[in-house]
């Protein structure tokens, strides 16, 4: 599966599980089209951007398919948080971007987790309305998390192919064996003339 697959996923997976959670926010896989950046609620999943993955060499052999790296894959998560409460303060806004992000991390945790990936949380913040390219009419508060998840790197063919089948033992590979055994002691290693093969 590609990287933009994965990540696209799993945020397909975390909207899922905060709907289930009843948290009122659409997830928008992003990045957004300029004209898009309005003043609706949402969470924006992306990728991190220019520098913000990482390879490594895998952390165990996998020989079918080879993986040849682990690749840590850089996200950015924006939090577009308004709060519907009438004469709502900058409190208020971030208040619920808060209580957003609590439940987008805990899931997220879940969702990495359950598919036996790895995940690394870096910082996150406040940013400027300005910075995320926002309407100065949006009126809310933009929480930005930024994470890693890594994925494996494999040899395959274009078509997603392993290099090679697989082989199941004792159909088109066989094996012997010969252990000698005989009552007589002797040293480790040396069987006796007399040890019959089995």
């Amino acid at each position: 599966m590609s990287g933009g697959s994965m990540l696209y996923s799993i945020a397909r997976e975390l909207e899922a599980a905060l709907k289930a959670k009843h948290v009122p926010f659409p997830i928008v896989f992003g990045p957004e089209r300029s004209e898009a950046v309005a003043t609706n609620n949402r969470i924006v999943f992306e990728h991190g951007g220019p520098g913000a993955d990482s390879y490594t060499p895998p952390l165990a052999t996998h020989r079918n398919p080879k993986m040849h790296f682990n690749c840590m894959q850089g996200v950015r998560l924006r939090i577009f948080a308004r709060s519907p409460m009438s004469n709502a303060g900058h409190h208020d806004h971030t208040g619920l971007a808060d209580q957003v992000r609590d439940a987008v991390l805990c899931e997220l945790d879940v969702i990495v987790r359950t598919r036996k990936n790895t995940w690394t949380q870096g910082p996150g913040g406040y940013v400027p309305l300005e910075d995320a390219g926002a309407s100065s009419g949006f009126g809310g508060v933009i929480y930005e998390l930024t994470f890693s998840i890594d994925r494996g790197i494999e040899r395959r063919t274009w078509e997603g192919a392993k290099e090679r089948d697989e082989v199941e033992i004792g159909t088109d590979v066989t094996i012997t064996s010969t252990t000698k055994v005989s009552d007589e002691p002797g040293a480790a290693g040396t069987p006796p003339v007399d040890a019959e093969d089995v």
